[in-house]
């Protein structure tokens, strides 16, 4: 069997539902989605958020940073959603007073995971976003890669402009982000239906 394709959310009904279920299981993780949706970024980009350059953003209303695995320059606005997660993530950091050397936004709520000094893990946010989807019966092949492909195949319904949705992703070809959102034979046969000229 082969391996499953990590899919985005495609029906904000699901998408809603996942969230108030991800808020109630781990609200760290809440705010983690929700920055790494709305800002189109992957997951150890996402992790790697220090608090002091989440003030920072907040305070310049930026997000600017190196990604991680291509080295490019990220650097996007933030919209209302971004800043508040990151306000209620940098809250929720500071009322946990025994990680000082800890410099991450995103660690672990658990007793265990306040004792290191790293963020939390890429596993655990994968673990998290399974469990969610399985407790809600949500039929979607979800992963951390779903908050890029959501944010990629709704800002791509949004605007049917491909070529910026491309370069949100850092993508060389607009065929490589079709295909990394998801966009089908059945998508393009509704957008023909909609149009109807």
């Amino acid at each position: 069997m082969g391996k499953k394709i990590v899919e985005g959310f495609k029906n904000i009904n699901d998408m809603e539902i996942f969230e108030r279920g991800l808020f109630t299981y781990n609200p760290m993780i809440f705010y983690l989605w929700k920055v790494g949706v709305n800002l189109a970024l992957r997951v150890s980009d996402v992790l790697n958020i220090k608090i002091d350059e989440a003030t920072e953003y907040l305070e310049t209303g930026e997000y600017k940073s190196k990604d991680i695995k291509t080295g490019k320059l990220n650097h996007v606005k933030l919209n209302k959603n971004t800043k508040e997660a990151f306000v209620k993530a940098l809250n929720l950091r500071k009322a946990k007073t025994n990680l000082e050397n800890n410099e991450f936004l995103f660690v672990g709520l658990g007793n265990r995971s306040w004792s290191y000094e790293k963020s939390m893990t890429r596993q655990t946010v994968d673990r998290a976003f399974k469990y969610i989807v399985d407790m809600e019966n949500i039929k979607i092949d979800i992963g951390t890669h779903t908050m890029r492909k959501t944010w990629g195949y709704m800002a791509y319904k949004k605007t049917k402009n491909i070529e910026l949705v491309m370069k949100r992703l850092n993508h060389s070809s607009p065929g490589t982000t079709m295909a990394y959102i998801g966009i089908t034979n059945k998508d393009i046969d509704l957008l023909v239906e909609e149009l109807n000229i």
